[in-house]
């Protein structure tokens, strides 16, 4: 490799992140009108967005995103394509979480649970307008199960 092409690569590794950071801030907006059409939540401000294998705690392993409210950070799974409207679903899943605890919705919670609940119906009702009612049904009964807080469901 030349040493211009060696510092063309450079440059552009360089100056990616950047690029896919003010991209992903217009996502972002873009999501935020969504989860201020679904819910009584103020839009969020652009999040530090990570993708990464989610292995640091336990529980976050099988997890597709994940939202760290000491941060304000979202890491989502490295597979996820947020040029998909599956992919920027799971965006918007951990929107609703940074939504939920800017207005204090955790404290409120009658479980932890429940605020799954909340950002799988969100995602779900994404997923269904995007026309991937297959994902979106999957989607709204695994949140229909864990909002019950420990209760059987009533269907």
């Amino acid at each position: 490799m030349t040493p211009l092409a060696a510092a063309l690569l450079a440059t552009a590794l360089l100056l990616a992140p950047a690029a896919r950071a003010g991209e992903r801030c217009a996502l972002v907006a873009g999501l935020n009108r969504v989860l201020t059409d679904s819910t009584a939540y103020a839009p969020v401000p652009c999040p530090e967005i990570g993708f990464s294998a989610l292995e640091g705690a336990a529980g976050l392993r099988s997890q597709a995103g994940a939202y760290f409210p000491e941060t304000g950070r979202i890491e989502l799974a490295p597979d996820l394509d947020l040029t998909t409207a599956y992919g920027q679903s799971f965006l918007l899943h951990e929107m609703v979480h940074a939504a939920q605890f800017a207005e204090g919705a955790d404290a409120r919670a009658p479980c932890p649970a429940a605020l799954e609940a909340e950002a799988y119906r969100v995602q779900a009702d994404f997923l269904h307008r995007a026309g991937l009612t297959r994902d979106a049904l999957l989607t709204r009964m695994l949140g229909d199960q864990l909002g019950t807080c420990g209760a059987a469901p009533d269907y």
